[in-house]
């Protein structure tokens, strides 16, 4: 089973025998075990390709919760015995700023667990927590609703601040008197892009777009460049805007709010590592969440 999903995963028989540690004809005599046992062929050659069977998929979704049924059951077994898992597997996209408070206050309480971080767009890391690679991961994203399998364990709203390389000599201007202004947006299909998109559709707001990137510290960058105004999480622009290389622009709209969820993978059994990350999670004080919203001393 966990040889098929693999091959689904990665498309070829090499690849999968190379990321499970073994030798190819034994990832190939697997395949042929199962298909005897299910009296369906799993896949098939088309040309020098190899392509799922209409079977295959069918069993794919059923075999990875059997998978992380089977993981988990190992888990708890290794647990009463007294041998803890000790490894936690996080999934973060640009969530950089609430991570490491989670995770000083993480490894102070729990040194002996490793900890392995892998960063993601929202989608990659989905599908991690559905395939098992990851326990939990944060996530940006303004709409995220559970899923079969996955649950949302804390979230927490930041604000996304406008932002310039000089003051405007207009207090509070409205969107409407930035349109000839260039802005630096996100690139299209990003979580975070969706929540501007979003925002200035709601204001009938057209901005005058530069250029879209990825990246929120190049897109920074380029505001510092005097290239053209950014909408930013304030994480990201606090310690420019305390030294005066950047400054908010309070428009005269509401302020734009996102959020970031703290997504666990569902299963029967949640190891003991996991558990206590949840709640190292939910613990954050307003001193650790005080960049996620402006006050007043901005």
């Amino acid at each position: 089973m966990r040889s098929l999903v693999t091959l689904a995963e990665l498309g070829s028989i090499s690849l999968t025998a190379e990321r499970l540690h073994l030798s190819p004809p034994a990832i190939h005599k697997q395949l042929k075990t199962l298909e005897a046992d299910l009296g369906v062929p799993v896949y098939e050659r088309v040309g020098r390709r190899l392509e799922l069977t209409q079977a295959a998929e069918i069993l794919i979704p059923y075999l990875k919760e059997i998978l992380a049924q089977y993981d988990s059951a190992l888990t708890a077994i290794e647990e009463w015995k007294g041998v803890k898992r000790g490894v936690l597997r996080i999934g973060t996209g640009p969530s950089s700023y609430v991570v490491p408070n989670i995770l000083k206050r993480f490894r102070r309480a729990y040194p002996r667990i490793e900890v392995v971080l892998e960063t993601g767009n929202t989608p990659v890391l989905l599908e991690g927590l559905s395939r098992g690679s990851l326990d939990v991961a944060l996530l940006v994203s303004p709409d995220l609703t559970e899923g079969p399998e996955f649950s949302i364990e804390a979230s927490w709203d930041f604000e996304l601040v406008l932002v310039s390389h000089g003051r405007l000599t207009q207090r509070r201007p409205p969107l409407a008197s930035l349109r000839h202004h260039r802005f630096i947006l996100f690139r299209k299909g990003s979580r975070m892009e969706e929540s501007v998109d979003r925002y200035f559709a709601a204001h009938h707001f057209e901005p005058n777009v530069a250029m879209r990137i990825d990246n929120a510290e190049s897109i920074k960058g380029l505001v510092k460049a005097g290239v053209g105004l950014a909408l930013l999480p304030l994480w990201v622009v606090s310690k420019d805007v305390r030294e005066g290389e950047l400054h908010i622009i309070r428009q005269a709209e509401p302020p734009l709010y996102s959020k970031i969820a703290l997504v666990r993978r569902k299963s029967m059994y949640v190891p003991q590592p996991v558990q206590a990350f949840i709640e190292t999670a939910r613990q954050l004080g307003r001193k650790d969440l005080r960049l996620l919203k402006a006050d007043s001393h901005y």
